[in-house]
């Protein structure tokens, strides 16, 4: 948090980080959640977190057992040798994690502590990745959404065209009607005529009886701005 809250100074070092931020359960992410900690923050320390129930480290292990008095690592020897092998693991390792039983270590901190600056400049890294890869994937969505509905748009301009004659009637009988909601349906036919019209190469030919029809209708000035309107 402090960190998050720029309450550290860029050069001051992490503080230990604890196991398992690697591997939070569901009650630690709501806690998380509830504290408003930066998620981001946490997924840029896991990396040094040590796992939940980790077992000794192999070299740390080997370092304490050469620093054992020789009568000790004797009976070490003879336990492992004449007792079941659980019990003496078992007993040996809880010697190994007593606080005070790795005293005679003093070798430096292996792990490698960032600074506050360290840690927030991952967190930005981090935060520009996901905006980048989330802005893909929504382009990428938009683009399979695009072509989804050219593609339905093509299906039903084919199928249009196989009724091309029955639909300039039915644009005609909506018009003959002279009402405000009519013309609107004649427009819209209108509008697929035209995109069928290019899509088959044939545009001059759709604007010679669009022409035909303004002209037959040119007393309609409803109907003409509605025209206009759909840039038809």
């Amino acid at each position: 948090m402090c960190a998050q809250n720029e309450a550290f100074g860029k050069d001051e070092l992490e503080p230990a980080v604890p196991a398992g931020l690697g591997e939070l359960s569901a009650p630690l992410h709501s806690l998380i959640e509830f504290l408003g900690i930066d998620e981001n923050l946490v997924e840029v320390a896991a990396p040094v977190s040590s796992p939940l129930n980790a077992g000794p480290d192999r070299e740390e292990l080997a370092t304490w057992l050469q620093s054992l008095p020789e009568k000790e690592k004797n009976n070490l020897l003879v336990a492992a040798v004449s007792g079941p092998g659980e019990r003496w693991k078992n007993g040996l390792l809880r010697r190994f994690e007593q606080p005070n039983a790795r005293r005679t270590l003093s070798g430096p901190d292996t792990i490698c502590r960032r600074t506050a600056g360290d840690l927030l400049r991952l967190v930005q890294a981090r935060v520009e990745e996901r905006t980048r890869l989330l802005e893909a994937k929504r382009a990428t969505e938009a683009a399979r959404r695009k072509a989804e509905d050219e593609a339905k748009r093509y299906r039903d301009l084919d199928q249009l065209g196989k009724r091309e004659e029955a639909t300039w009637n039915q644009i005609a009988a909506h018009v003959q009607k002279r009402q405000p909601n009519e013309y609107d349906k004649a427009v819209a036919l209108l509008i697929d005529l035209r995109d069928l019209a290019v899509r088959q190469g044939r545009g001059a030919a759709f604007q010679s009886a669009l022409g035909e029809l303004r002209q037959e209708h040119a007393a309609k000035e409803s109907l003409l701005r509605r025209l206009t309107k759909a840039k038809l």
